[in-house]
């Protein structure tokens, strides 16, 4: 009711306010002087003035009251709106900062965040790392824009071929980390390799008339819920470097005899002497 009323003009609603008051003001008048004076020769008189005054009194005060309700229901639409607005703008923000931007996957710091969120809550886990091979023949023979292209292609192929709680994200320029939760290493190694085939045998034409044939190496293994997320990061990363070790375009599962990937001698502490110059 009070909402039908607001959509009133503000001269309606000061009219039907006004005469609310003015009708109760009068009838409590009318039986206070009932009561006390019974019905006299002023009775008349004071009717007519507890009729007139209340209306001199309530229209001004009414219109008034109206007018700032109206400003406050105004103002507050507005905050509504600015807030709706700000937290769209802010959902948007929250997408850029966790979204790759080419791809439409999870970027590294956002894959990560989730890969320590998701892994916790399966026993059984699969960590894939998926390295795109010769990527640099791409770019350098192609161009930038082509290799954008070949990575937009790679996403296209995860997005169609994983499950819909896996989860996929860019970790490196042409590298891809995936998280495969309620699955064992064989089931791991199954959906590996219906990757790689897939994106084997999608057609890529980085010029019209000429096919180019892109193929990935990926290194696979368990991720257990309670380690360290270096483990797997690490183990996974052994067996891709295994897999290219081999010739690229594979899928291997990590086994404890793998070499891990050669580090940078600055990461290993074999930094090399400093050169002396002499005098």
């Amino acid at each position: 009711m009070n909402e039908a009323i607001t959509k009133l003009s503000i001269v309606r609603q000061t009219g039907m306010m006004s005469a609310t008051e003015v009708l109760s003001a009068f009838g409590i008048s009318a039986l206070m002087y009932l009561t006390f004076f019974g019905v006299d020769d002023h009775f008349w008189n004071v009717m007519t003035i507890a009729f007139i005054v209340p209306w001199v009194i309530c229209i001004p005060a009414n219109l008034y009251f109206i007018k700032q309700r109206k400003q406050l229901i105004d103002t507050a639409d507005q905050l509504k709106e600015t807030q709706e607005e700000l937290q769209i703008i802010n959902q948007k923000l929250q997408h850029r900062a966790n979204i790759d931007g080419l791809t439409g996957l999870a970027n590294r710091d956002h894959f990560i965040k989730l890969f320590d969120e998701r892994r916790k809550e399966s026993s059984s886990n699969v960590l894939m790392i998926v390295d795109a091979d010769h990527f640099k023949n791409i770019n350098d023979g192609y161009g930038h824009l082509v290799g954008d292209e070949a990575l937009m292609l790679l996403s296209s192929v995860f997005k169609r071929m994983l499950r819909r709680g896996d989860l996929v994200g860019r970790i490196g320029g042409e590298e891809f980390g995936v998280l495969l939760p309620n699955t064992c290493e064989a089931e791991g190694e199954i959906i590996g390799e219906m990757i790689r085939h897939e994106i084997e045998n999608t057609l890529f034409e980085p010029q019209k008339g000429a096919s180019h044939r892109i193929t990935v190496s990926i290194g696979l293994t368990s991720a257990s819920p309670n380690e360290e997320r270096a483990f797997p990061m690490r183990n996974a990363d052994s067996a891709l470097f295994e897999a290219k070790r081999r010739g690229r375009n594979q899928c291997v599962l990590y086994t404890t005899d793998m070499r891990e990937k050669p580090r940078p001698f600055y990461e290993a502490g074999n930094r090399p002497a400093p050169v002396r110059m002499r005098a």
